[in-house]
């Protein structure tokens, strides 16, 4: 082959590997713009005031927040493990009680939203003691509790709390024989429904902690991964201990460690902060 024919076949392959990346950020850019003109028009919005958020620990809303860069790690950690195999719905969870399992589901969900290529719902699995619609100042709202028991449809029960692409699934108040209701046939439908209503949405699930009730171990079956949160002064090694035996290894993302206290003298003007083990 002549040197000059080798040359216009490289040029010929240069051009076609350059014609397939414009269309990739080309289609890309699309759903980028797609995505940022989302219109609610069933879901309800409620605008919440930023700095009452803040207060409750929800800091992934402010980017001058240096936390949120923590969130955005965990959530780019999170993406390059999952987003390949097709993974969208990610259970958190504890191993007790006051672990801040709840809020790390929250600003994960939220940082998340903010990446350009998929929306987040976060749902409130935690039907014992639910906390999400406290954490963002809500207020008294319908949620799972009025699908479950008396067969609210999903679309009314949605709730964007004025942030961009991302939306809430209260749990709507205590639930008495959660075990039994979550390892229903209906819990199964509506997890597939949520899955399948929008292809481009993670679904983060609060849920209780692994030691104190059977709930969080019956969902992890309708899960694709699973997140633990651990509190340094609060989560002891003989609970980990116990939630690593029972726990499905093939679908543990890692464990995030909360209040961890970094030696590091550039992290020390951070009021609390996160370690990963992902």
């Amino acid at each position: 082959m002549s040197k000059i024919k080798k040359a216009l076949e490289r040029l010929k392959s240069e051009s076609q590997l350059k014609e397939i990346k414009e269309e990739k950020a080309e289609r890309k850019e699309a759903i980028s713009e797609k995505l940022e003109k989302i219109v609610y028009t069933k879901t309800k919005v409620i605008h919440v005031d930023p700095e009452k958020l803040k207060e409750n620990k929800i800091v992934a809303i402010d980017e001058e927040d240096p936390l949120t860069d923590q969130f955005k790690v965990l959530r780019t950690r999170i993406l390059n493990r999952t987003r390949a195999e097709g993974k969208k719905t990610i259970q958190v969870s504890g191993f007790g009680i006051d672990e801040g399992k709840s809020i790390i589901a929250s600003n994960l969900a939220i940082a998340m939203a903010k990446e350009t290529r998929q929306t987040t719902l976060l749902v409130d699995l935690d039907l014992r003691n639910p906390s999400i619609h406290k954490l963002f100042c809500l207020g008294d709202v319908k949620g799972l509790k009025d699908y479950f028991e008396k067969g609210v449809p999903l679309e009314e029960l949605f709730i964007n709390p004025g942030i961009p692409k991302f939306t809430i699934l209260p749990a709507g108040g205590k639930i008495i024989g959660a075990p039994e209701i979550l390892g229903s046939p209906k819990m199964e439908t509506m997890v597939k429904e949520l899955r399948e209503r929008y292809p481009d949405r993670y679904i983060i699930f609060d849920t209780p902690g692994m030691n104190i009730c059977p709930d969080p171990l019956i969902v992890s079956e309708y899960m694709d991964a699973i997140l633990l949160v651990a509190r340094v002064g609060v989560t002891d090694q003989d609970a980990i201990k116990s939630v690593m035996k029972i726990v499905p290894k093939e679908k543990l993302l890692g464990i995030v460690l909360n209040d961890f206290i970094w030696a590091d003298e550039i992290m020390s003007y951070y009021k609390y902060r996160y370690k990963y083990y992902l």
